[in-house]
């Protein structure tokens, strides 16, 4: 640059213009290189601007936290505040420490309660990276005494479906058959809170049975009426009880497809799986009719259910366990099957779900068998053992299922997937029809009397 301004000075030619693109970019570099400089220093300050910030606002809420009147009312809770123009999210976290100085959630017991322990922290927009958020913490003890050495501690837990605590629960607590020693509860029993939880203090040793209630509430495993679970309460101790209880969700099942045809029964005490990613719930038998729509409540697990005509079993895992199996009626376990150069297999598993006090529609697969041939009696199908080769993964547990007697109108029935033998009634007693019924969606008969019900659609 010395030199260039040196020339400039002796004569009066001017710059060429190589030494006017050397000069642009050396003034280029120059610029870029302040310019990054100035951006750090505005980032940073601003960054720690925010955190000067974020710092108040969490000491803010630590103040409001230990100026609570009552420990047990102060929850989890996450809010917004706009200071500066900025956005910063407050989060405070709270749990019970219990004796070993771990915390501990409501559904958790062992020792004693001994005092509450608040988190809080504080986070913004645009936090520079690898920039830790602000986090302050407290340790709270209730105003009065809350344990005895004598006594003991009930800790109730309500999770819904989708895994948050329920609140308004009522929750009652009575001595247990037998006692042990039991008395009932003098203190005030809350409703669970926005965590779902509730606490029984001061409880004199023995056995309860301890109960939770709320209209048009359900069990995971069907319950709708008020759920009750063993506490054994021991000196000094806490006993926790977890609940799965939310508002029943109410499926709307149609069976056979979303489409039946018409001159159509199905069986009258048949029962229906619902299959979940927690677990099988087999719906109780339903009325004694022939409406191809029924109505069940059940726990609304996010993640829906999976619904199968029939009862399903799962095969026990011990080959000597004595307890019955049914895996037929469920589709999925159904192998595929080649016929020339065509592959058939079953429809994938389709999973329904409703909300909290939310409707739904599911259909339920089954098979149909042509019984037009058979006005005027009253015909059963009972589950036989599968047909080596056919693919019908089993069925070790018996089932029986009924219908009306058949009229000119019926057509068809419809069946569980299996293997079934039909059977017409004469007089008191029972015996295989000869000429069989062939199944229209689905199956082959493997022998006289018999029907493979069959999910793979094969010819």
């Amino acid at each position: 640059m010395h030199k260039v301004l040196q020339r400039l000075r002796s004569s009066d030619a001017g710059m060429s213009l190589l030494e006017v693109v050397v000069a642009m970019m050396i003034f280029a570099i120059v610029s870029l290189a302040v310019l990054q400089s100035l951006t750090t220093v505005l980032t940073v300050t601003r960054d720690n601007r925010a955190r000067v910030v974020a710092a108040n606002l969490a000491s803010q809420e630590i103040d409001l936290a230990r100026s609570a009147e009552d420990v047990f009312q102060l929850f989890d809770a996450t809010y917004v505040k706009t200071l500066n123009g900025d956005d910063f999210t407050v989060t405070r976290s709270t749990g019970w420490v219990a004796a070993g100085n771990e915390t501990v959630a409501c559904s958790a017991g062992g020792g004693a309660l001994r005092y509450k322990r608040i988190n809080v922290e504080v986070t913004w927009p645009n936090m520079r990276p690898g920039t830790e958020p602000v986090r302050f913490d407290t340790l709270l003890a209730p105003n009065n005494r809350i344990n005895d050495p004598a006594l003991g501690t009930i800790l109730v837990s309500v999770t819904g479906g989708g895994g948050d605590g329920i609140s308004g629960v009522a929750v009652t607590a009575k001595p247990s058959t037998p006692a042990a020693g039991a008395t009932t509860p003098t203190t005030t029993i809350d409703n669970t809170n926005v965590q779902g939880c509730t606490f029984i203090l001061k409880v004199v040793p023995g056995n309860y049975d301890v109960t939770v209630a709320r209209s048009g509430f359900i069990t995971d495993d069907g319950q709708v009426t008020a759920p009750s679970k063993l506490a054994k309460v021991a000196a000094g101790k806490s006993v926790s009880l977890s609940f799965n209880y939310d508002e029943a969700a109410h499926y709307r099942l149609n069976y056979i497809a979303a489409t039946a045809p018409e001159k159509v029964q199905i069986p009258t005490n048949m029962s229906t799986t619902m299959l979940s990613s927690y677990g099988t719930f087999v719906s109780p038998v339903p009325n004694t009719n022939a409406n191809l729509t029924r109505n069940v409540d059940l726990f609304p697990w996010r993640s829906g259910y999976e619904t199968i005509a029939g009862t399903y079993v799962v095969k026990p895992q011990d080959p000597a366990s004595p307890a019955k199996y049914c895996l037929s009626p469920n589709p999925a376990l159904w192998p595929e099957v080649t016929v020339g150069v065509v592959k058939y297999s079953s429809p994938p598993n389709v999973f329904t779900a409703a909300v909290p006090g939310g409707n739904a529609d599911a259909v339920v697969p089954m098979g149909l068998v042509d019984v037009s041939a058979l006005a005027g009696s009253t015909i059963r199908a009972v589950s036989i053992d599968a047909v080596a080769g056919t693919g019908d993964p089993g069925c070790d547990k018996g089932d029986t299922l009924a219908f009306k007697k058949l009229t000119s109108s019926t057509t068809h029935i419809a069946l569980p997937y299996g293997t079934w033998k039909i059977e017409k009634q004469s007089g008191s007693s029972w015996g295989a029809i000869v000429s069989i019924l062939s199944p229209i969606l689905g199956g082959t008969s493997s022998a006289p009397g018999t029907v493979l019900v069959d999910p793979r659609v094969a010819p």
